[in-house]
């Protein structure tokens, strides 16, 4: 079946379940983790067997050598070799059995022995095809088996799916029916619920120690705005935004900020450090067959096939309570964290649709660095972490998302800018040249006579690009140059007069 290419939104729900149904609903979410599994385990299987073979080695390494041709100068021979080599790649991955419709044949034998209908194992199926896929074209290091206490969700093909929606209920089979719970008040669920639901999900959430479960309804159509929220609909205006790893820089021809990242989802570290001792020395005392005497690990037997035999662990329900506090620590901040993003991305919106950002790798500054370098004063080495925590604390690549997916309700994009082109950080508008500036250097000393922030000029660049996103328009820099420098200054005595000290380091 064709996808559907019609806009797409989720509503969430909780589920108002009595005992019995949590315990139904448990066990279907264990069998809907066995055949994940199960299909994860067979489509590596395959996976192996293709990458085993040499003419497929050969035949993908040779695709690789004539895609980094460009297309306009491909003879008719290279074009007509790589459609040959491409089709051979894939006969061979269905030789293998290794492709999502052999998987889904796979499932056939499975699903029954679980009591699940075809169409939930098959969702399931590709969403463990999808995950080894990742690992096929080196997206990914490998996959992870959904564990014990790993969360997994089911869902629907479609609306005639066993899992359905039914009125205010979600109904799994023809006996199990579970009322969804709809606050008073609540305009924004009930708009959306008069939209036609594609299929649903069904997923489990440990929240402060107890298991809730909750529906995802995929609704067709855009989602109802809320009587509070102001949205900007006007694809002239534009906005530019320079991210970092902790702030983000706005600038448009209202407004100009310089912000923190979800300045209220600071981790306590203090608190997490307690709880992460007490859970070692648990695990210390009762295994202790686990540990050499330097304090160190053991390493498995090796069994009669030469295989190394994992360490057998045995935990303790003092272990098990310190390990929910723990996850709950995390899972409070990850939700606090979304939700300022859900709100910054409002208040971005509310300026202009026309929403430019540099096309940076987050990921790539949270890398150890590779260079060995030594401090010269004392010789010693300098440390290799770089920005891990701090992204993972601040996350602004989520930020870029949550931006896209409420534009895309406008039929609107993110432009992205390139960064290698356009060099906003180095770039003068006045004297037309690149600059390059030490990492610790705020501050853009003489730009036609003032003295402007680093971060909230690199975002001024950012929104006067051209249409191409490669080079920055200096026409149009120049036309929005005063207001800019006016709401620049405000903006700097603002964070001046702010308790913020990380935005007062930013300006230092």
């Amino acid at each position: 079946m064709a996808k559907s290419e019609t806009p797409t939104y989720i509503l969430e729900l909780e589920l108002d379940v009595n005992p019995s149904q949590k315990a139904w609903l448990a066990r279907r979410l264990k069998n809907a983790k066995a055949i994940y599994n199960a299909c994860l385990g067979k489509a590596l299987k395959g996976l192996k067997a293709v990458l085993a073979d040499k003419n497929y080695r050969i035949a993908v390494k040779e695709i690789s050598r004539l895609n980094k041709i460009a297309e306009a100068k491909r003879n008719r021979f290279e074009k007509a070799s790589l459609k040959e080599l491409k089709a051979y790649t894939k006969w061979l991955e269905k030789f293998y059995d290794y492709s999502e419709y052999s998987l889904h044949d796979f499932v056939k034998s499975v699903y029954k022995h679980y009591h699940f209908t075809s169409a939930e194992a098959q969702k399931l199926a590709t969403r463990a095809f999808q995950a080894v896929e990742r690992v096929h074209y080196r997206k990914a290091n490998k996959v992870m088996f959904k564990g014990r206490e790993v969360t997994i969700s089911i869902e629907g093909k479609s609306d005639t799916s066993a899992l359905k929606r039914v009125g205010d209920s979600v109904q799994f089979g023809k006996e199990h029916v579970f009322p969804m719970i709809v606050k008073k008040k609540d305009t924004y669920a009930e708009e959306a619920l008069l939209d036609r639901t594609k299929y649903v999900r069904l997923l489990a959430r440990e929240i402060r120690g107890k298991t809730r479960y909750f529906v995802q309804l995929v609704q067709d159509g855009y989602p109802p705005v809320k009587l509070e929220r102001k949205v900007s609909y006007d694809k002239k205006k534009r906005v530019g935004l320079d991210k970092g790893v902790s702030t983000l820089a706005i600038v448009s021809e209202d407004k100009v900020q310089l912000r923190e990242l979800a300045p209220e989802c600071q981790f306590d570290y203090r608190k997490l450090r307690i709880i992460q001792r007490a859970m070692d020395r648990s695990k210390r005392a009762t295994n202790p067959d686990n540990f050499q005497s330097n304090g160190t690990v053991k390493k498995g037997n090796i069994d009669k096939k030469g295989k190394r035999e994992p360490l057998k662990w045995h935990f303790s329900k003092r272990y098990g309570k310190l390990k929910n506090k723990w996850k709950e620590l995390h899972r409070s901040v990850a939700m606090k964290r979304k939700q300022s993003h859900e709100k910054l991305a409002n208040e971005i919106l509310a300026l202009g649709s026309d929403i430019r950002v540099e096309d940076m790798q987050i990921q790539g500054l949270t890398k150890r660095a590779k260079k060995t370098k030594r401090n010269q004063k004392n010789g010693k080495i300098i440390r290799k972490k770089r920005y891990g925590k701090t992204v993972a604390n601040h996350a602004p690549a989520m930020l870029v998302d949550i931006i896209d997916r409420k534009l895309g309700y406008q039929r609107c994009r993110i432009k992205k800018v390139n960064t290698q082109k356009v060099k906003a950080s180095q770039y003068n508008h006045v004297t037309d040249r690149y600059t390059k500036k030490a990492l610790s250097a705020r501050w853009n000393e003489d730009i036609n006579g003032e003295r402007i922030q680093r971060d909230l000029y690199s975002a001024f660049l950012i929104m006067n690009t051209t249409e191409n996103m490669e080079k920055v328009d200096q026409a149009l820099c120049e036309k929005h140059w005063e207001q800019f420098v006016k709401l620049h200054h405000v903006a700097i005595e603002e964070i001046k007069m702010s308790n913020n000290l990380l935005l007062r380091w930013y300006i230092g």
